[in-house]
């Protein structure tokens, strides 16, 4: 599961990156480059730290990274939604931090479940 979180935050950083070259608007283009500095280190080095601890049996760590990972899409969310841009690429972005999210919270789920040996 947590592949699938860093397939889709890798897929979304990527798309944030080609909007960021194609922005028109400032405070659309700041938005999106604040996202770009909030999924970076999650994509290149949380995610992968959580599943290496998920390997070695830490659970606890990796709903730790998981959960930092969706307030990142949370704030993320929150930029896009201040700059006030309603275009169709924000609305793009809107639904991938959406799909981040819900695959971070199931993730977390499975990750719950298998502490309690479920």
């Amino acid at each position: 599961m947590a592949s699938v979180v860093l397939g889709n935050m890798t897929d979304t950083l990527g798309y944030i990156q080609s909007l960021i070259k194609h922005a028109h608007d400032p405070a659309a283009e700041r938005a999106l480059a604040q996202c770009a500095e909030l999924y970076r280190p999650v994509v290149k080095f949380n995610i992968p730290q959580a599943m290496e601890a998920m390997q070695g049996g830490k659970f606890g760590f990796a709903i730790y990274v998981l959960g930092d990972a969706e307030k990142q899409t949370d704030s993320c969310q929150k930029g896009i939604t201040n700059a006030g841009a309603d275009d169709e690429s924000s609305v793009a972005v809107t639904a991938r931090n959406k799909l981040v999210k819900n695959l971070c919270d199931v993730a977390i789920s499975v990750l719950k479940s298998l502490m309690n040996g479920l």
